[in-house]
């Protein structure tokens, strides 16, 4: 499952992955963004939760690589993921560095805490 939000004042999408990620779940995510992202200007920051994900399926990753193309293409500044354990999502982590423009910075925090720290 996900949970996305916008936040046109801070300049922030907010994408938290949970549970099982699935296919249906990630073109879900990558229609919502694709409205939403109109609320944003460019030079928006993303913030990415995967604290709580358990399952990451494979028939999601083609959508979930679309999320971060448009995130990147639609003037993403910043990417900031929380991953508790990298090696745990060392897929995710490859995905990010090929599909987000490589001028675009991806940071990974172990905690919330320590991703505020980056915006």
């Amino acid at each position: 499952m996900y949970l996305l939000e916008v936040d046109s004042v801070r300049h922030r999408v907010h994408v938290t992955l949970a549970g099982t990620f699935c296919e249906t779940d990630a073109q879900a995510l990558l229609d919502e963004l694709t409205e939403r992202l109109a609320e944003l200007k460019a030079d928006f920051h993303v913030l990415c939760d995967l604290t709580a994900l358990e399952d990451f399926e494979k028939a999601a990753r083609p959508h979930y690589r679309a999320v971060m193309e448009l995130c990147s293409h639609s003037g993403a500044r910043k990417v900031i993921r929380i991953i508790p354990d990298p090696l745990d999502n060392f897929g995710v982590t490859i995905m990010s560095h090929i599909h987000y423009d490589s001028t675009i910075p991806i940071i990974n925090c172990k905690s919330m805490n320590e991703a505020r720290k980056h915006f």
